[in-house]
């Protein structure tokens, strides 16, 4: 081997790695920009992904006020029903109250009208016994007087 073809080689390697550098730079390029379009997407979607995460935020947001209202209707509603049964256990005393003064009256009524009819009872039967008298004395004050007229 002679040094010409050692100079030969050199350079048919240099040229061979030459080439062979280019393709895997152009290949490297091509995955820089296969990367570079990745990095994109990515960064698009990290906005998205923000995007969302605000919405969702937002949401959770929302939905923490509307509980809040709905918690603070339940409640005005509850305690509006406790009212409620306040009322109708004042009612219920009142009602019982006025019932027991009712029924305490009618049968108060219910002792004077049998007392009244007892005290009515009586006053016939004297009545009764004053006119069966009163007939009587009718009777012997006729005897009488016709004996007068006859005397």
């Amino acid at each position: 081997m002679t040094d010409n073809d050692i100079q030969r080689i050199q350079e048919l390697l240099t040229s061979n790695l030459s080439a062979v550098e280019e393709r895997i730079n152009g290949r490297l390029d091509k995955v820089d920009e296969r990367l570079d379009k990745i990095d994109a997407r990515l960064d698009s979607l990290e906005g998205r992904m923000n995007g969302v995460e605000s919405r969702l935020d937002t949401l959770e947001h929302e939905m923490k006020e509307m509980r809040t209202s709905m918690e603070a209707r339940f409640d005005a509603i509850g305690a509006h029903f406790n009212e409620i049964d306040t009322r109708f256990a004042a009612l219920d005393e009142k009602i019982d109250r006025n019932h027991q003064e009712v029924t305490k009256r009618i049968d108060t009524l219910s002792k004077d009208i049998e007392t009244q009819h007892e005290d009515a009872l009586q006053a016939q039967g004297a009545l009764k016994l004053l006119t069966t008298q009163h007939e009587d004395l009718a009777g012997r004050v006729a005897v009488v007087e016709s004996r007068l007229q006859a005397a």
